[in-house]
């Protein structure tokens, strides 16, 4: 059983871990090569990005709450409800990206002046995001789509699609932002230019591999808009507070990132540098969480309630193993990623002691992402979630913050270890409610 259980869970992992290994690596490669144009070019990227992660939070947590009606039907065998959830998650998922694309595309000096005040930071982040901002309804598209397929023991289509999306990517900002091959050298617009070009080609090629191999995603069109009402009513009582825990989480990184900012341009660039390195080690932690909401929302819409608590049990000594191990591999390998970037040794100094920070905070990190991401939301105790996630970070990370940045003028580094002090309280209470077993629910079992 428990071979059978390892084989299956990496075999969902794994992938997973991959393709968020691949897109952190997507946004690394940016930083890194826009990063030679200089500190305030790395600000700039740094600074514009958060715009799209606040918008990818949106849409996971949009996906993450239609996932958990997806992986129960796929249990269930029920590919008709399957593919109408796909429309109830596409249709507003598309919608928000198309505002939020007006509004990088229109005002993105406005936006990013919450961010910094440095003129020139604002102006190549505005030149930046009015291109990139083109390529937020695609990667909506795609992303459910994603979500779906990860949902439904398909996990590997997003990998390669990604993987694809990475290697066009970095080839066209090798072309594009230093004018290699007689391409003109347009600097950090080329990049943007790049990440519309590696989204499109990334979108047509996970809707084309999807349709092609009939997989549980590839629903018809009219059976996506085939909108019943209790369905959607069900979606979206359970999917809200997801989508509330990931937008209000969000608003709670911009907040702390204005905080950041607050402590000047050379905070910003270390921070930009953390980020896209903590990514990079985070793609383990998601893979194992994503794998424990397929695999237990599986077994829960099979009604192997016996298997569940086991299989959570497994999942989480995974889930502090994998972070004890991912801690060891960048506290070993932090000053060899931060030599690759042209960046002063001040901007070197605050990187790696924010990044030693993260990396003593990795194991709990890692349990709480599976316990939040992978068991609370797998039986739809998406309430639970969203209390434990956005009350410690509101509670305790951002007021924390924000005292020592204000009140001490403390280092980028400790604002940002008082910030991560809401993990502890986030574990504690997490822990509770998992261990209370009241997160097994049945969501689809009475569903027609």
């Amino acid at each position: 059983m428990s071979e059978n259980f390892y084989k299956r869970a990496l075999a969902v992992a794994i992938p997973i871990a991959v393709h968020n290994l691949i897109i952190s690596s997507i946004n690394m490669a940016d930083v890194f090569m826009v990063g030679q144009l200089g500190e305030s070019s790395i600000a700039a990227l740094g600074i514009s990005n958060q715009l799209m992660f606040l918008f990818i939070l949106f849409m996971f947590g949009m996906g993450s709450g239609g996932s958990i009606f997806i992986s129960q039907f796929f249990g269930k065998k029920d590919r008709v409800n399957l593919h109408r959830v796909i429309g109830i998650m596409m249709v507003p998922a598309v919608a928000i990206s198309i505002i939020i694309a007006a509004g990088a595309v229109f005002i993105p000096e406005i936006l990013m002046s919450v961010f910094s005040n440095d003129a020139e930071v604002l102006d190549q982040s505005g030149r930046y995001l009015r291109i990139v901002g083109l390529s937020y309804p695609l990667t909506a598209v795609s992303f459910i789509f994603q979500i779906v397929l990860r949902s439904t023991d398909k996990p590997r289509i997003p990998m390669y699609t990604s993987f694809f999306a990475l290697l066009i990517n970095i080839s066209f900002n090798w072309l594009l932002i230093f004018g290699n091959m007689g391409f003109p050298k347009l600097g950090i617009e080329g990049a943007a230019i790049a990440t519309v070009l590696a989204r499109g080609l990334e979108t047509v090629l996970t809707i084309f591999i999807v349709y092609y191999t009939k997989s549980a995603a590839a629903a018809k069109l009219r059976v996506m808009l085939d909108f019943k009402k209790d369905l959607v009513k069900r979606v979206f009582i359970t999917s809200m507070p997801v989508f509330i825990n990931e937008s209000v989480w969000a608003s709670g990184i911009v907040a702390l990132n204005i905080i950041y900012a607050s402590l000047g341009t050379q905070a910003i660039a270390s921070i930009s540098i953390m980020d896209s390195v903590g990514r990079i080690s985070f793609a383990a932690f998601i893979g194992i969480a994503n794998a424990g909401a397929v695999i237990l929302g599986t077994d829960i819409g099979a009604q192997k309630y016996d298997q569940v608590w086991e299989h959570s049990k497994k999942f989480s000594a995974m889930s502090i193993y994998a972070g004890i191990v991912v801690s060891f591999l960048l506290f070993i390998t932090a000053p060899s990623v931060i030599s690759i970037y042209n960046i002063s040794p001040t901007v070197a100094d605050l990187a790696y002691k924010t990044i030693l920070v993260w990396v003593f905070i990795i194991p709990i990190v890692s349990f709480n992402c599976l316990n939040i991401v992978g068991i609370l939301r797998s039986g739809g105790d998406t309430k639970a979630a969203l209390w434990i996630d956005i009350g410690a970070l509101w509670a305790i990370g951002v007021p924390a913050a924000l005292i020592g940045a204000s009140w001490f003028q403390l280092p980028i580094y400790w604002v940002y270890l008082l910030a991560k002090s809401e993990e502890i309280f986030k574990f504690f209470f997490g822990m509770k409610r998992y261990l209370s077993k009241k997160w097994i629910r049945n969501l689809v079992e009475d569903v027609e």
